[in-house]
C-alpha cells in the first residue's frame, strides 16, 4: 500500500513508539471504518488549543485506518498524488521492474510519457493504467492456460 510522502522523499516508516500508538488507534478505529459511514470526530482541548470538531467522510475514515494499520506494522509507505510526474527510475521502482525494461515498454508505446528536455517523464495515472492493463492481461493468460489444461485433461 502506498501512503504519505511526496515523490522526492524516502518512504515513511513509523518508529517503534509510533507503531504502538498507531496499533491502538487502528484497533479503536476499525469498527468505525468497517461501518462505512461518515463520522464526526471531536478533538478535546489540550493546553491553549480549542476543542475541534472534524467531519470526515467514510472513505477518509477508511483511508486513515489503512494508514494506521500500515504504521502499526512498520511497513514503509509513500503517498503518490495521482497527477504526480515520475522519472523513469521512479516508475520502474513503483512497478518493481528494471529501468531498461520500463524504457522498452515506453518505446513500444505501452506507457504514455512526455519529454522534459531529453528526459522521459511518466504521469502516475498513466503508470496506473499500464499496471491495470498488465494485470488484466495476466488474468486472461491464466484463464487461457487453465482452459488449455482442462482441455488436455491436466487438471
Amino acid at each position: 500500500m502506498h501512503v504519505l510522502m511526496d515523490q522526492t522523499h524516502e518512504p515513511f516508516v513509523a518508529s517503534e513508539s509510533e507503531a504502538i500508538m498507531a496499533r491502538a488507534a487502528a484497533d479503536r478505529l476499525r469498527v468505525v471504518a468497517n461501518a462505512n459511514q461518515d463520522v464526526t470526530i471531536t478533538l478535546d482541548k489540550e493546553g491553549d488549543l480549542p476543542n475541534v470538531v472534524v467531519p470526515l467522510p467514510a472513505r477518509a475514515v477508511t483511508f486513515i485506518h489503512m494508514v494506521l494499520e500500515t504504521m502499526a506494522n512498520r511497513t514503509p509507505m509513500s503517498l503518490i498524488p495521482y497527477d504526480a510526474v515520475l522519472t523513469t527510475q521512479q516508475a520502474a521502482d513503483y512497478l518493481n521492474v528494471s529501468r531498461p525494461y520500463l524504457v522498452q515498454q515506453i518505446d513500444n508505446g505501452m506507457i504514455a510519457f512526455s519529454m522534459v528536455g531529453t528526459h522521459r517523464r511518466i504521469k502516475f495515472c498513466d503508470l496506473k493504467d499500464y499496471e491495470q492493463k498488465m494485470q488484466n492481461r495476466q488474468k486472461q493468460a491464466l484463464k487461457d492456460l487453465n482452459e488449455e489444461a482442462r482441455k488436455l485433461g491436466l487438471e
